[in-house]
């Protein structure tokens, strides 16, 4: 039998820009949000802060600026005078920091304790929307460009999956087993009427099916190759692995330009009723805010 190494070209290493920068930022803020919680405990603990303290009182205002501050950015949207002030994307960036920024301030104030009713309230308020904006964050990137501002664009996100169904019918030709199971997957993810398409729970539900689908086209792929020795030699497992990485890399791909298809118009509405949600949630924050400082100086 002859070895399956020369009959398919290794693919290139898959570089995606959006979807790096989309994972990479994501763990980097879910990194920096667990680093700001424990941090502030640390900075609590080892200064022992009270908030009514000349030091605590003045990390109050701090945050509280920091929150304030979190306005310039729908500002620049709306103001003609922002509009050319600078890249969205170092806006958003910095939009970003004061949301972290912010928070932490005023954890390392309250020092973690709940005084009065409106200390309370305020902080309430100012953690569901820290939390709140860690979740628009992850939802903005799967319909964003980046943090470039752009929006994505369906038609060529459904053009860049046509392009690679063509990659997969060729490279993945000798694992046929492998092969339909993948166009199986996108005929049923993208074959649904538009209502689903936008349904909450879509994102979640894709995953899944992509998470056991992959499970299922690796073994497939290990399958065949292990039906098909090759000689002997450390360069002939050398290149047996690599074609091993190479299928597994285009199936990969494959599946995820997929779900970005098939999830796009679900994360378009889930963006637009979290944009509901955020704006709200932020004047309330900034009216418990102001409250808690009124009383903080009269009483």
């Amino acid at each position: 039998m002859n070895s399956i190494l020369p009959a398919i070209p290794i693919l290139a290493p898959d570089i995606d820009p959006k979807t790096k920068d989309a994972d990479r930022s994501s763990r980097l803020i879910t990194l920096s949000v667990i680093l700001a919680v424990l941090s502030a405990w640390w900075v609590d603990r080892l200064l022992g802060l009270e908030a009514s303290s000349d030091t605590g009182y003045w990390i109050g205002v701090a945050g509280a600026s920091a929150m304030l501050l979190l306005f310039l950015y729908p500002l620049r949207k709306r103001a003609k005078w922002l509009r050319n002030a600078g890249p969205t994307r170092i806006w958003f960036i910095v939009h970003m920091i004061l949301g972290i920024g912010g928070p932490w301030l005023i954890m390392v104030h309250s020092g973690f304790r709940i005084g009065s009713m409106n200390a309370a309230v305020a902080l309430f308020s100012m953690l569901i929307v820290a939390t709140s904006g860690v979740i628009g964050r992850f939802i903005y990137v799967r319909v964003h460009l980046g943090l470039s501002g752009k929006k994505a664009d369906l038609g060529q996100l459904r053009d860049k999956l046509s392009a690679d169904h063509e990659g997969v019918s060729h490279r993945l030709a000798a694992v046929p087993a492998a092969r339909d199971k993948l166009f199986e997957f996108e005929e049923r993810a993208l074959d649904v009427p538009h209502k689903k398409q936008a349904a909450p729970y879509r994102p979640l539900q894709i995953w899944w099916m992509a998470r056991q689908l992959l499970q299922d086209v690796y073994h497939e792929i290990d399958e065949e190759l292990r039906r098909r020795p090759v000689k002997p030699g450390v360069q002939r497992q050398q290149q047996r692995l690599k074609l091993r990485r190479s299928l597994r890399r285009q199936s990969e791909r494959h599946v995820r330009h997929v779900k970005e298809v098939a999830q796009f118009a679900a994360w378009e509405h889930l963006f637009s009723l979290w944009h509901v949600l955020h704006i709200p949630f932020l004047y309330v924050m900034v009216i418990c805010t102001l409250i808690h400082i009124a009383a903080v100086h009269i009483y």
